[in-house]
């Protein structure tokens, strides 16, 4: 007659072999004829671990996973009744949908991919097992295990992944160096150009001042050379002007300095033009004739 439930837990009442009530925790009492208890539930979180399965992925590669499953019952009533065994109707569902994600990956998705399978698995059975009076709280892929030949086969796969990284590795950092070589080459040229080109500036710039200064000291030379002639001719003219030589007397002047020229050793002989003039001039007849007779 008096039925004590433990916290964390309902017991099924029956009533001649059908459904009457969900005791919860606490104290109760039966009419032990008419009432009894079927089944004692517990609502409490509880832990499963599911046991290994091979499962082929999309590869062809065998794999074999267990399961870790955390659940807790949300309706006694279709936990009891509604399947003859809830827990075993969650594990095969699990299994089986598994079975169908896995399906649908490489192994490398696999062995990588243990967060994805753990949501999708999840989301593909939660509502299955609502209708069992259970709710899944938590799905986790545990050990992945391969045959040693897959693993075999992984690692030379992985080496010779490796490998050909390393050497696109080197080749990228070869024609990198290249490239900066080339560019580092083009810009020395282009420095040394660049130097030259002023350099050829800076000496046309110097040649330039200085044919400027020649120019500019010839011209002054000239200038003042021209100066001093020109006072050198205003000195003379002024000489001749002061001395009252007449024309006569320039033209003995002549002469004698023709004289000096004509007893000069060297072969050229300067003639003034104005030489058949000097005879009309009478101091020049008297001199000729004495010449002349002197002869």
């Amino acid at each position: 007659m008096v039925v004590i439930v433990d916290q964390g837990q309902v017991k099924v009442v029956e009533s001649f072999g059908k459904y009457d009530r969900t005791l919860e925790p606490g104290l109760h009492f039966l009419m032990p004829i008419l009432y009894n208890v079927k089944q004692r539930v517990s609502l409490k979180q509880t832990p499963l671990q599911i046991e290994s399965q091979s499962v082929i992925t999309r590869d062809n590669v065998i794999v074999e996973i267990d399961e870790a499953i955390k659940y807790h019952v949300t309706d006694v009533r279709a936990f009891v009744y509604d399947n003859e065994d809830s827990v075993t109707s969650m594990i095969q569902d699990c299994q089986s949908n598994l079975r169908g994600i896995i399906g649908k990956m490489d192994l490398n998705e696999v062995l990588n991919g243990t967060e994805e399978i753990n949501v999708n698995l999840y989301e593909s059975v939660k509502d299955i097992t609502a209708g069992y009076g259970l709710s899944i709280d938590r799905i986790n892929i545990g050990e992945i295990s391969v045959s040693d030949e897959i693993i075999n086969s992984m690692n030379k796969l992985i080496t010779a992944s490796r490998d050909k990284e390393s050497l696109i590795t080197i080749s990228e950092g070869k024609k990198q160096s290249t490239i900066l070589e080339s560019e580092a080459r083009a810009s020395e040229m282009e420095i040394d150009a660049a130097a030259r080109a002023k350099q050829t500036r800076i000496d046309a710039e110097a040649r330039a001042d200085r044919t400027r200064i020649d120019a500019e000291a010839e011209a002054r030379r000239i200038q003042v050379i021209t100066e001093a002639e020109k006072l050198r001719i205003k000195e003379i003219n002024k000489a001749i002007e002061e001395s009252a030589l007449n024309e006569q007397m320039l033209a003995y002047l002549g002469i004698e300095a023709f004289k000096h020229v004509v007893e000069n050793n060297s072969n050229t002989v300067i003639m003034p033009s104005n030489l058949t003039e000097l005879g009309n001039i009478p101091a020049m007849k008297e001199l000729w004739q004495a010449t002349e007779k002197t002869k």
